[in-house]
């Protein structure tokens, strides 16, 4: 054992009560309570970095403190609750605390002394290290998942060391002051460059570097050698003052890397910074290395028409293969204008006639047929992916694209389109078209993050295929489940029946600057598939209809409060906080070592934690022990009961062995809504079950005990109950039912887990059984499993009253499956008592939405 999981192991005595029930369910309440104080923490520190709230180093001090011990604790009491088997979490959390404490201590984060970097490590806080160009690349790969050229940065570390090490600087200072012969001066720092020597510690990272990415794509492609400069990019474009190397051989990558570098000292540059300042720290030059893509078309989209900046369109230019000729400006293009909503209608294309004389004849619209350089398919995605970045990014954006020669859309670069500021006007403009339209929705749900939206309704849930929907729509889904956390980079804005401002959902929603609603009631309801609406997040209103030109509000100006550094200080923190990457607890990477934020530890320390309880009667042997007592209800079968503590009413415990439990002394609130379901008049059948002999014979042959493939507790019909929880285990003959529920105000907490396995009828029979069951639940809103005749559903994150109307019908459900595998005759039957199932119970399924 190391050092430090001794530190942080839970010690257990030998005494049996050190894993009670009772002590194993405390722990795990206490894990709740830390995971809400954390998420409450994350979210505060999110909404002060969107402007709602000033903040200071202090508020950053505190909150990170608070989280450091809040994420250790839950780290503690996990183990403690699970003998320990996830000490592997502890390694994450401490290298997390470290960048975080050197982030709030000025560092320069953990990859500071990093000559070279990959894009997968980048992202847009590290423009620092790695200059803008590089940063922003790393941003839309790494955030947004669009695909960029492979490559890896040089960064300025590296550039410090090549200049100091052959003590350029000082030569390149005599040369200025000795000439003002611009071009004298250039040719004399050329010559210094060409003569400088590669650092050995520079050749070595960088022929590592190439190493790796040349494995990464398995050849040894040409390669794009590009400026990065600090401050390239940013509030000063630099467009086209730097230096790019295309077509480098693998030989010729140091004289590419030189000559980028010195095109920070050409003529061009040092008139454009406007004065001489020559530094290691002024413009200091991080270097891109790509691999060339094998261009077919290639152009640049600016996400707003510079010429008219407040309509909602863009445009976009177009040249066959690479697009150096179309940057230069020494070849002509195709020039589109297009719509930005979805799905972004050409309102006009220009296209170079003398480029296309191929082309087959005139459509009556006056665009040649054939002509174009781009489909329609393609214009479509270069549109999706610009709107994506800029959303991303908070302003315009002037991006490169090109097509490879597969037709895949690869990013080059984004930076800043500067525009015009919107007009203060606009504010009132915007609150008069407010008015003006009908109000669907007011006063519903919470913030969870704030900003006006408008676009077409589109219904999600996390079955959908999340990867087809439409870039600008509104997305409206009943639950906030962390699986829909991939559209939210797409979607203008978010609206959920459930969910709370501080769950997993609404801290990707800010984490990717998308208006979110949570928890408006009847929001499926009221928002119809396809219908325009404006979602106003600030003043919790939903209108019928768009706002045009809208946007211009919150991307045409340009805030100095984001770019502060208290505001960059936190943007840092919150990468090693916030994003959520575990989504999955089914995926083989769930797991601690995958564990890359705060987040991530939280998510997967409550999915464990529930996991623990679910099999809480297999974790200590002290339910065998324990007291427990018959309930008093008029079912056909006994329910023995263990009370953790709430789960009775004040004097409702019986006081000496054999007594019963009455119905009226259950305090538990979710099993109480089981047994609801079990009590409903007509939910048993009564009637004796028609085995035949090949029935009685399987299960004859099929040993009781073996069915579930785990230590059951195999005596009594066992419930484990508290206030707010209940673990029920129940044998109903030769089928097992497991039913594990935690039920609060608080929908982030709230989860069902149910289990069903076995039968006494042949196998067809028990499989069609389970069948039926499985679609039940998936009407209850379940993801479900099943494997033969064992089936395993969850269902979590929902409001307080679906979860109580779901463990009602999951009683009707308990009673309605007894003995019914020895029914199911044939693959019909199982529509069949689906309908009558439907028909029984006192309520339909819809009563639970």
């Amino acid at each position: 054992m190391t050092a430090l999981s001794a530190f942080h192991t839970p010690r257990h005595s030998s005494d049996s009560n050190a894993l009670s029930l009772t002590g194993i369910f405390r722990r795990f309440q206490h894990i709740i309570e830390l995971n809400n104080k954390a998420l409450e923490i994350i979210s505060a520190m999110e909404e002060s970095l969107g402007g709602a709230y000033l903040f200071d180093k202090v508020f950053l001090e505190r909150s990170i403190a608070r989280l450091n011990d809040i994420i250790r604790e839950v780290i503690y009491n996990l183990n403690a609750m699970s003998k320990n088997a996830y000490l592997g979490l502890y390694e994450p959390f401490e290298a997390i605390k470290n960048s975080l404490e050197d982030i709030l201590s000025g560092g320069p984060g953990p990859y500071h002394d990093q000559l070279t970097l990959p894009y997968n490590q980048l992202n847009i806080d590290m423009d620092m290290l790695v200059g803008a160009k590089n940063a922003n690349l790393g941003e839309v790969c790494n955030r947004l998942h669009l695909r960029i050229p492979e490559g890896f940065a040089l960064t300025t570390q590296a550039y410090r060391l090549f200049m100091e090490e052959n003590g350029l600087l000082e030569q390149i200072r005599l040369a200025f002051n000795a000439n003002k012969n611009n071009e004298e001066v250039w040719r004399q720092v050329k010559q210094l460059f060409e003569k400088a020597v590669i650092p050995e510690q520079f050749e070595q990272a960088v022929m590592a570097a190439l190493s790796e990415l040349y494995e990464r794509l398995g050849r040894r492609p040409a390669l794009a050698v590009r400026s990065s400069a600090v401050g390239e990019d940013t509030e000063r474009s630099f467009a086209g003052q730097f230096k790019s190397v295309l077509n480098v051989r693998h030989e010729d990558v140091f004289r590419a890397c030189k000559q980028v570098m010195a095109a920070r000292f050409s003529p061009q540059v040092m008139a454009y910074l406007g004065n001489d300042d020559i530094s290691l720290n002024v413009l200091p030059m991080a270097i891109a290395v790509q691999e060339m893509i094998t261009a077919s078309v290639s152009g640049v989209i600016y996400t707003r028409n510079p010429s008219n900046p407040l309509k909602k369109e863009m445009v976009m230019s177009a040249v066959s293969g690479i697009g150096a000729s179309l940057v230069n400006g020494s070849a002509p293009s195709d020039w589109y204008r297009l719509s930005r909503t979805h799905p972004f209608k050409l309102l006009e294309a220009r296209l170079n006639t003398k480029a296309h004389e191929h082309c087959l004849d005139t459509m009556p619209s006056g665009l040649r047929r054939g002509s174009a350089l781009l489909t329609p398919r393609m214009l479509q995605m270069v549109a999706e992916a610009a709107l994506t970045i800029e959303k991303a990014f908070g302003r315009p954006q002037d991006i490169e694209w090109t097509f490879d020669d597969l037709n895949n859309l690869v990013i080059l670069q984004a930076r800043p389109l500067r525009l015009q500021s919107a007009s203060p006007a606009l504010q009132t403009e915007l609150a008069n078209q407010l008015q003006q339209l009908p109000l669907i929705l007011k006063g519903k749900g919470q913030a969870a993050h704030v900003g006006i939206a408008t676009g077409p309704v589109v219904h999600v849930s996390p079955e959908d295929d999340l990867t087809r929907f439409p870039v600008g729509a509104i997305a409206v889904s009943k639950n906030a489940s962390p699986a829909l956390s991939p559209i939210l980079q797409r979607a203008a804005a978010l609206v959920t029946e459930v969910g709370s401002p501080t769950g997993h959902l609404a801290t990707i929603a800010r984490e990717y600057r998308t208006p979110a609603i949570v928890g408006a009631e009847k929001a499926t309801e009221l928002l119809k598939e396809g219908m325009e609406v404006t979602v106003d997040a600030y003043d919790m209103c939903i209108y019928a209809g768009g706002i045009p030109d809208f946007l211009t509000m919150d991307t045409l100006e340009e805030d100095v409060f984001f770019e502060s550094n208290e505001v960059r200080t936190m943007r840092r923190l919150l990468r090693w906080i916030a994003p959520l990457n575990l989504v999955d607890p089914s995926s083989s990477m769930f797991a601690p070592e995958n564990c890359q934020t705060y987040h991530d530890i939280l998510r997967f320390c409550h999915e464990k934690a529930v996991e623990s309880l679910i099999h809480l009667q297999t974790l200590t042997p002290s339910s065998e022990t324990m007291s427990s007592n018959l309930l008093e209800a008029p079912i056909p079968i006994g329910i023995h009961i263990i009370d953790l503590g709430g789960g009775l009413k004040p004097g409702a415990q019986p006081n000496k062995k054999g007594a019963t439990v009455p119905l009226s002394g259950i305090l538990s609130r979710p099993f109480n809504a089981i047994l609801k379901g079990l009590l409903r008049e007509g939910a048993w059948d009564k009637e004796p079950a028609p085995l035949g002999m090949r029935d009685i014979l399987s299960g004859i042959a099929r040993p009781s005990l073996s069915l579930m493939g785990i230590p059951e507790y195999s005596g009594k019909n066992l419930a484990i109950i508290a206030e707010n929880y209940c673990n029920i285990s129940l044998r109903l003959g030769y089928h097992f039912n497991v039913i594990d529920s935690y039920l609060t105000a608080n929908p982030d907490n709230n989860y069902i887990y149910f289990r069903f396995v076995g039968g006494f009828a042949d196998e067809e029979r028990r499989k069609r059984r389970a069948s039926l069951i499985v679609s039940l639940l998936q009407a209850l809103f379940f993801r479900v499993e099943q494997h033969g005749d064992l089936v395993v559903g969850r269902v979590k994150m929902l409001d307080d009253q679906q979860t109580e109307n779901i463990l009602v019908k999951l009683g009707e459900l308990i009673a309605f499956t007894r003995q019914l595998d020895v029914r199911m005759t044939d693959d019909e039957s199982i529509d069949r008592f689906f309908d009558r199932f439907l028909k029984q119970t006192s309520a339909q399924t819809a009563s639970v939405e």
